[in-house]
């Protein structure tokens, strides 16, 4: 399978099966999050949570992730077996996005959250995404993805070290963005 995904829903688009617990965040349709922390634990329980149990009458969010994890380690470690999880990482291969191509990227979150009805995005590497970029072009890359969440149904949470941006950075991440925890 390409990154892209083919007209309509992608067949990797399902649903956990489910974990049998509550729901215990409060995240809410056509919002993004950042949350700061090292490691991204607060931002990972977020999103399996959501992906893996449902609230007032509603079904479990259909969830993507990008991660600088390795996939068969974060399905491991979170027991995530049908959600795709793309990594960033500098090698080929199905599901690996390069975190120089921002574009490649940002038409796989936008390409999800028209896709997809009610969905979740966890956006883990942020500092990896820097590193490799430019602070404003992956900026301008959230903001843009930013954009399509708020007209959408959909949810993106960016766990984010504070210790590797400066304070006018993490003032610009968070300004169009709520805080979890």
């Amino acid at each position: 399978m390409s990154l892209f995904f083919r007209k309509g829903k992608s067949k990797d688009l399902v649903k956990e099966s489910g974990l049998g617990v509550s729901r215990k965040y409060n995240i809410r349709a056509g919002r993004s999050y950042v949350v700061k922390e090292a490691p991204p634990n607060i931002s990972f329980d977020a999103f399996v949570n959501l992906v893996s149990t449902a609230a007032n009458g509603e079904e479990r969010l259909t969830g993507l992730a990008v991660t600088r994890q390795h996939p068969d380690l974060v399905r491991e470690k979170y027991a995530l077996e049908t959600t795709p999880i793309f990594w960033l990482a500098t090698r080929a291969g199905d599901k690996v996005i390069s975190p120089t191509n921002l574009g490649i990227l940002t038409h796989t979150l936008v390409k999800f959250t028209e896709d997809t009805t009610d969905g979740v995005i966890l956006l883990d590497g942020m500092e990896y995404l820097v590193s490799n970029n430019d602070f404003t072009k992956v900026l301008r890359m959230i903001d843009q993805v930013n954009d399509n969440i708020s007209q959408s149904r959909c949810r993106m949470i960016i766990p984010v070290d504070p210790r590797a941006f400066d304070q006018r950075q993490l003032a610009l991440l968070e300004r169009n963005m709520e805080k979890l925890v």
